[in-house]
């Protein structure tokens, strides 16, 4: 499977980095998995190195089937 690192910068948490990555929490269980050896802390130390698996064709929620009082700025 095809993946990228990525650096966590202040503030970073793993549900936040899922929507981002991933479109919604659904991405967390493929980060966590992916990073066994990371503690998934409320908010990850700056400078964490994380490993993202790139999901092709993943059965998400998008942002276009959430209220738009829940979408994010795209």
């Amino acid at each position: 499977m095809e993946s990228f690192n990525y650096t966590t910068v202040e503030g970073d948490r793993i549900d936040r980095l899922s929507a981002k990555f991933y479109g919604s929490n659904a991405g967390i269980a493929i980060l966590a998995d992916a990073n066994p050896a990371v503690p998934l802390d409320a908010v990850f130390p700056m400078g964490t190195v994380l490993v993202v698996p790139i999901v092709q064709n993943m059965d998400i929620e998008t942002n276009d089937n959430l209220p738009p009082w829940k979408q994010s700025v795209k």
